[in-house]
């Protein structure tokens, strides 16, 4: 089922313009789907193997003895090459590799089956062959030699060639393709005679994923384990609603997955229960102080923005890197005036995935340009929503933990609002998280920059003060309204606040980042951190969190939080190119920002240059800390690197490094498979 949609320039232009929209035939995906049944013979075949697994939970073994075969027999009905020209799936080779495998196509098998061509498999393996502890990419032109077959067909069989044993082989993600995603376009990027990268990021467009259309994207992490997020388009179409829900229009992430210490996949999907049920993760949320303030509203001060429907758009596909953007008006109905009024404040949200780092980098920008200054008086809670974070859902929450200036952790479990808990611990980058002790996981959000660069956490001080007990602890008094914890409406970020209660834990793990009133639309509004006094929230508004699941025990709510400390203490420097002080305040903005540091760029978490001639001499020196596998963009640059340096040794391609080049951009994204520490880590890019 996979496709790897990797597209020059000119493609490029022509997304720019109106979605691409690519559909497959799934035939295998944790199960045989698609009116495809288990015709295999000769045994060694297993359609339920749970490792190794190419994503999801399950994949194909089969182990080759005396010419047996796995065969896939479509019983629904024959298909036809000018529908579906192309077989791809992918093949991985257990601890050899190299088994000797023959692709047969059959048709006719209603009646008696009519085989009508065969091939090496091996001639359709990036690599030449299954490869040994690696996933591999297969894709099979049926139309284009060896097989060079038109017509109808029902059947595909994969045969050991061996009259003896062989090792035993992997599949999965089998899927029919439209001629349309034949060509990768890759090869028109600077890769022509190679292959495309077996570990590369894979976008997959319009699959159908818990009953709703979405862009499916499969990455290799930090520790090279596949990570998978499902994004459900939001233009037009209508998903399942829970009970008491909103209409679900999509436009969030509904499902994601990652590998657990015992290489198990945990799948966290939708919860299927309150306002929120069914809708994710990843839409925005605001509430308006009008109300409060002398002003009104003639609807819903806070609508969940998963119930409105926008636009999508596929801003990058690279060789290991992606951009998705989300657009839409997000309704507000609250005003100055006493009976409010309803307006719509466009938004756009984008999603960054990139090979080699485990968390998706999530960013906003809001544009209150058209509405005036001073018109809204909303906070921001996005990005908002829910998913079973330890792939069930039904066990009570354990605890929540955040940051502004101070470290805020519950310290008794199940959380509930009479827990006790911390907020002690100098804080200097903005987060927040929820984790299931029982279940080894946890979600949580870290901000791209610290508070005083962009400012997080709720501190409206007309309301409950909090910051009366930072540097506190339960034992010195409540915190609450006759409860331990902080007031339910007043947490810097809302969390699951209105989920518990007192000696009532509960099993919501609504996630939510959180702003004080006015960050969206005032012109200045009352920061309270005791830092910085006044902000602007107007006339846009644009900030980044990295959006985090895995497994409690490994903390990597704060490796994330510790990256984003690290590269405050970083000095770029570049002796051929230059490192880049200024770029795009926001996802679709023009105007821009200065960097802090110089060549960190917050809306793409990535360390900055720009090209002299494709080239670049620079040096990263870490003042603090270590820098895991950091994302560097290099602007100015029309081609894929012929060599890549890192302190004096040559780096491979795909493997040291994951390179993607944005040719409409041009830009080089760049994930270096390295840890970084030190004053010296010399970079070399060379054409």
């Amino acid at each position: 089922m996979p496709v790897r949609h990797l597209f020059a320039a000119a493609f490029l232009a022509c997304m720019a313009m109106a979605p691409i929209h690519v559909h497959a035939l799934t035939v295998y995906d944790d199960a045989l789907q698609n009116g495809f049944g288990d015709w295999s013979y000769g045994g060694g075949s297993n359609f339920a193997n749970t490792t190794p697994v190419h994503a999801g939970t399950k994949s194909i073994s089969f182990t080759g003895n005396a010419f047996n075969a796995i065969s896939l027999t479509r019983e629904s009905g024959q298909i036809s090459t000018n529908d579906y020209p192309v077989l791809h799936f992918w093949i991985h080779g257990g601890s050899s590799g190299n088994q000797a495998l023959t692709l047969m196509v059959q048709k006719d098998c209603s009646t008696s089956c009519v085989q009508v061509a065969a091939a090496n498999l091996n001639t359709f393996i990036a690599g030449g062959a299954p490869g040994a502890n690696a996933w591999r990419e297969v894709t099979v032109p049926i139309t284009e030699a060896p097989l060079s077959y038109s017509g109808d067909y029902d059947r595909f069989d994969i045969q050991s060639n061996s009259a003896g044993a062989q090792a035993t082989v992997y599949l999965d993600d089998i899927a029919l393709q439209p001629g349309t995603t034949v060509v990768d376009p890759i090869f028109g990027n600077g890769f022509e005679g190679s292959t495309p990268a077996a570990n590369g990021l894979i976008e997959e467009h319009d699959v159908t994923v818990a009953s709703m259309v979405s862009d499916r994207f499969t990455w290799r992490d930090s520790a090279n384990k596949p990570r998978v997020a499902v994004l459900a388009h939001n233009d037009g179409q209508n998903g399942p609603v829970a009970p008491g829900g909103y209409p679900n229009r999509g436009g969030a992430l509904r499902e994601f997955r990652y590998q657990m210490p015992d290489n198990s996949t945990r799948v966290a999907g939708v919860t299927n229960y309150g306002n929120g049920g069914q809708g994710g993760f990843g839409y925005v949320v605001s509430h308006s102080a009008w109300p409060s303030d002398g002003g009104g509203c003639n609807g819903d001060d806070s609508p969940l923005g998963y119930g409105t429907p926008g636009a999508y758009q596929r801003v990058f596909e690279g060789r290991h890197h992606a951009v998705f953007r989300f657009t839409q008006n997000y309704p507000r109905h609250c005003s100055s005036a006493p009976g409010g009024a309803s307006t719509v404040l466009p938004v756009t949200i984008e999603w960054t995935f990139s090979t080699g780092r485990d968390n998706p980098l999530w960013s906003v920008t809001y544009d209150m340009s058209a509405l005036g200054a001073n018109y809204l008086f909303d906070d921001s809670r996005a990005p908002y929503g829910e998913l079973n974070i330890d792939g069930a859902g039904a066990t009570d929450i354990s605890g929540v933990a955040w940051g502004d200036r101070w470290q805020f952790t519950s310290t008794s479990a199940p959380v509930q609002l009479d827990s006790s808990w911390t907020w002690n611990t100098p804080n200097t980058v903005p987060y927040v998280k929820l984790w299931v002790a029982s279940t080894n996981a946890t979600m949580g959000l870290v901000q791209s920059q610290t508070m005083t660069q962009q400012d997080a956490g709720a501190r409206n001080e007309f309301y409950h003060d909090v910051t009366a007990y930072w540097n506190h602890t339960s034992a010195q008094g409540n915190a609450g309204d006759g409860y331990a914890m902080p007031w339910q409406d007043s947490w810097p970020y809302q969390a699951n606040s209105y989920s518990i209660d007192v000696g009532a834990p509960n099993n919501n793990a609504r996630l939510t980042w959180g702003t004080s009133y006015g960050f969206l639309g005032q012109t200045s509004y009352s920061v309270h951190d005791g830092v910085v006094a006044n902000a602007s929230g107007y006339p846009k508004k644009s900030y980044a969190v990295y959006v985090v699941l895995g497994p409690h025990t490994a903390g990597p709510v704060e490796a994330q939080r510790g990256e984003v400390e690290t590269i405050q203490t970083l000095a770029l420097t570049a002796t051929v190119g230059s490192v880049a002080t200024t770029g795009p305040a926001g996802p679709a903005r023009v105007d821009t920002i200065t960097y802090t540091p110089a060549g960190y760029d917050p809306v793409r978490g990535a360390l900055t240059f720009a090209a002299a001639g494709n080239a670049l001499d620079a040096n990263i020196a870490v003042g603090a800390g270590t820098l895991k596998h950091p994302l560097l963009i290099v602007r100015g640059t029309t081609a894929y690197p012929s060599t890549v340096i890192l302190n004096g040794v040559t780096l491979t391609a795909d493997l040291d490094y994951f390179p993607s080049l944005r040719a409409g951009a041009n830009e080089l994204w760049l994930t270096l498979n390295r840890d970084l520490s030190g004053a010296s880590n010399h970079v070399q890019v060379q054409p």
